[in-house]
């Protein structure tokens, strides 16, 4: 059985979405069957993988529809090499149209149901605020992946998605934090260091000995419809999402 890992952090700007897009064609990379959901109505993973999402025919608006129908109908493959559920901008009006329907946050985890026997992971990409995606998204998933930036509103900003993961242990008992990832990190500047510190002290080993660095490259090649390993495989960035996946799969294999 696979694995379903949610990103989760409830402020922008943390390289949420870069870790979803990265850490997983890493793991393509090495092998591994890998599934991306955008479940986030910008549609950032999918049009950083290069999908234009006004040519599409299925999202996943259309899986939160039809959960009973599983996901495959929706799933296309990729050049980067994971497949995708891809978002679109209709999206944006899903919230409000199941709004009224029962169960309406469990309908993602009903049409991977059957997406968990085909795939080694399962990254699911939420919005970073806390809404009726990202319910779906936590009450999917086995683990959150938390990206924290090395900046102190982030590390303030924990105890705020912990609180959330307990509320959403109530349709999600087993839900906990699987693993939590610095990004943005400039190990120059002692404010990095000291922010690095501070979250190993008081996660412990939850902290992932990989670092993502601040690097230019992976603010770029989203631009470029490209994952980081394509776009500049021998950059910071790509060799640290490389060992990201190593990392990972030994921590779940």
């Amino acid at each position: 059985m696979g694995h379903i890992l949610a990103l989760a952090m409830q402020k922008g700007g943390v390289g949420k979405t870069t870790t979803a897009l990265s850490l997983g064609t890493a793991l393509a990379e090495r092998g591994r069957r890998v599934l991306l959901i955008d479940i986030d109505p910008q549609a950032n993973l999918t049009q950083g993988l290069g999908v234009d999402p006004s040519a599409l025919e299925y999202s996943v608006y259309e899986v939160l529809l039809n959960p009973e129908q599983g996901s495959a109908f929706a799933t296309i493959a990729t050049a980067a090499g994971p497949d995708l559920v891809p978002a679109t901008l209709e999206l944006a009006g899903a919230e409000l149209e199941l709004a009224g329907r029962v169960g309406r946050e469990l309908l993602l985890r009903k049409a991977l149901r059957a997406a968990r026997g085909d795939y080694d992971y399962v990254l699911i990409d939420p919005p970073p605020s806390l809404g009726l995606f990202s319910l779906n998204a936590l009450a999917a998933a086995e683990h959150v992946l938390v990206p924290l930036q090395m900046h102190a509103y982030a590390l303030k900003a924990m105890p705020q998605l912990e609180a959330t993961i307990e509320l959403v242990k109530e349709i999600n008992p087993a839900l906990a934090i699987g693993g939590i990832v610095c990004t943005l990190a400039d190990r120059r500047t002692n404010l990095s260091q000291e922010i690095e510190r501070e979250a190993r002290e008081r996660y412990g080993r939850l902290i992932y000995e990989t670092v993502i660095p601040t690097n230019v490259k992976l603010a770029e090649a989203p631009t470029q419809g490209l994952p980081i390993s394509r776009y500049a495989p021998a950059s910071a960035g790509a060799l640290a999402y490389a060992a990201l996946a190593a990392e990972l799969e030994g921590r779940y294999e």
